[in-house]
């Protein structure tokens, strides 16, 4: 296993709450979650993996391997690392399930250590309102905290921002197997930086980070690693039954919102839509953008939560809204645009 240390910068607010929905710590599950979540988009995206390997009931990708059998494939086949890769791949052991873990196979990426660093908080730094709410007669005027109903209902969406919450920089010490480095790791934190959400509450903006730095350990020594030409996932090197994946072929550039609105598999993006100096500001107009989009599709009450959410469990997969505000920055300006991952919803027909 490597050390690599990767040190973040939240661009916007982090949430990694518990189970009394206080975040007063960056949670490692956490982290490692948003990354197999992603890690499952892309696996599904590439045609990696399809709805016969999704688990319904844990609502991913994964597949328990049979020890017995795997055992006696290695006594048989040799015990190198691409020896273990095709023995798992023979029990048809999703490439999720292998990278991250399953029953009776530790995962090939790992956390070891997070540390806060610099001015960070575990607050309301931003002072996001606790609620905001948006009118739906058309004239998208907003309201905030007591100024909104409690929850939504015929005349306001109600949206909540959770708080406390993480906000500065913090350094994460990733403990990643050496044959995966090149061909999963960096290209996954590359992907992350420019289109992933880490941690949760992704439907108001939340969990955008900035990867500022990231640093390999070798014979003691700590080295600097430039990931930004990392743009292809190297599936092959792992074994030759996978085919590798350009991030070009993942993602799709949208020329409006309703283009967002499908259900082809790929990554579709709409960038850009307006900048603003701070993030409360462009979590407000996003989620006016949003919000009337949903109201369009008011007498269709399935389609507008399969592809908006809805509070509660779904009876459907996946869960959550499929479409979220981007929220990137660029010389000190906040971006908004949105990202649609509503090609999943292809999995509801696949696992019937």
């Amino acid at each position: 296993m490597q050390e690599i240390t990767v040190k973040f910068r939240t661009i916007t607010p982090l949430w990694t709450g518990n189970a009394w929905g206080k975040c007063d710590e960056i949670k490692p599950a956490a982290l490692i979650g948003s990354l197999r979540f992603w890690f499952e988009v892309i696996c599904y995206f590439s045609g990696v993996v399809s709805g016969e390997d999704f688990d319904t009931k844990l609502g991913r990708f994964e597949r328990e391997v049979d020890s017995k059998k795997f055992k006696g494939y290695l006594s048989s086949n040799g015990n190198s690392f691409k020896d273990k890769i095709k023995g798992l791949l023979n029990q048809n052991i999703p490439l999720p399930s292998i990278i991250f873990g399953t029953t009776n196979w530790e995962s090939l990426i790992k956390i070891k250590h997070i540390e806060p660093i610099g001015n960070y908080c575990f607050g309301n730094k931003l002072n996001i309102p606790k609620k905001i709410c948006i009118n739906k007669n058309g004239t998208n005027n907003i309201k905030e905290n007591q100024e909104c109903p409690n929850r939504s209902n015929n005349g306001w969406s109600v949206f909540y921002f959770n708080n406390p919450y993480f906000y500065g920089q913090f350094r994460v010490k990733f403990l990643v197997n050496e044959s995966i480095l090149n061909e999963i790791f960096y290209p996954l934190l590359n992907f992350m930086d420019k289109y992933g959400y880490w941690g949760g509450k992704w439907n108001i903006g939340y969990g955008r980070l900035k990867i500022e730095k990231v640093e390999f350990k070798n014979k003691g020594q700590w080295y600097e690693r430039e990931i930004s030409g990392e743009y292809e996932f190297k599936f092959s090197n792992l074994h030759n039954m996978l085919k590798d994946k350009k991030f070009i072929n993942l993602i799709t550039n949208s020329p409006n919102f309703d283009n967002l609105i499908t259900k082809k598999t790929s990554l579709y993006i709409l960038e850009n839509q307006f900048s603003k100096n701070d993030f409360k500001s462009v979590i407000k107009e996003l989620l006016k953008i949003k919000s009337k989009k949903r109201g369009i599709f008011r007498n269709d009450k399935e389609f507008r939560h399969k592809v908006f959410g809805k509070t509660g469990r779904e009876d459907y997969l996946p869960q959550g809204s499929k479409i979220l505000p981007y929220i990137y920055e660029e010389n000190g300006q906040y971006h908004g645009g949105f990202l649609s991952i509503a090609g999943l919803l292809n999995l509801q027909e696949e696992t019937k």
